[in-house]
């Protein structure tokens, strides 16, 4: 089977000359050229019965797309965790929250347009709910037992669209349902995401 570009982005076209028959097969999009940048908390140690904790907004004019997001942990007893990753149109208000450092893959990349921002107090009213765009169960384990258990989803590597935010009014939230935190309870976040 023979193979020949058509000209068209991101699709490969191969020939069968035995049949004649054209097959287009899309290509995910695995080597982003675009700029990169990751967020890496460590250690972090959410309030008492914690809501958002984190928050991504997106930047005016810019088009933000989320690449990996992993969480992990560690707590005194094990411990599950059910967590959500809400968007929102508004933002939250109260609390207060830091802004976190967003890591440049490429040294020659421009300083990231989007804030990732971390609470150390909660909100105290969330902004308005769209739609959770993940969620799962975390399960925070001792972490002398060297056995800790991870969540990681990875968007855009099979063709389909990751998690986008639209400028400043597009937010993406960490939210960690409102129930007590366990005793010695720690989390670990990375975020990749890339801007256009």
């Amino acid at each position: 089977m023979g193979r020949r570009n058509m000209g068209t982005p991101n699709v490969v076209q191969y020939y069968d000359p035995n049949n004649g028959v054209d097959a287009p097969v899309p290509i995910s999009d695995n080597d982003p050229q675009k700029p990169s940048y990751r967020v890496v908390i460590l250690n972090y140690v959410p309030p008492a019965t914690p809501t958002d904790v984190l928050v991504l907004q997106g930047a005016a004019g810019v088009i933000t797309r989320i690449r990996e997001i992993q969480l992990s942990g560690a707590a005194t007893s094990a411990t599950n965790v059910v967590f959500t990753l809400p968007r929102r149109s508004v933002a939250n208000t109260g609390g207060t929250s830091a802004a976190q450092t967003s890591a440049k893959r490429d040294p020659n990349d421009g300083a990231a347009a989007t804030v990732v921002s971390l609470y150390s107090v909660l909100p105290t009213g969330l902004g308005t709910f769209v739609a959770n765009a993940e969620g799962g169960r975390l399960n925070l384990a001792p972490a002398a037992n060297g056995s800790l258990d991870r969540f990681i989803t990875q968007y855009s590597w099979m063709n389909e669209k990751g998690i986008t935010l639209r400028g400043a009014s597009d937010f993406l939230c960490l939210n960690l349902g409102g129930v007590a935190w366990p005793a010695g309870g720690v989390l670990d976040i990375l975020i990749s995401f890339t801007e256009e």
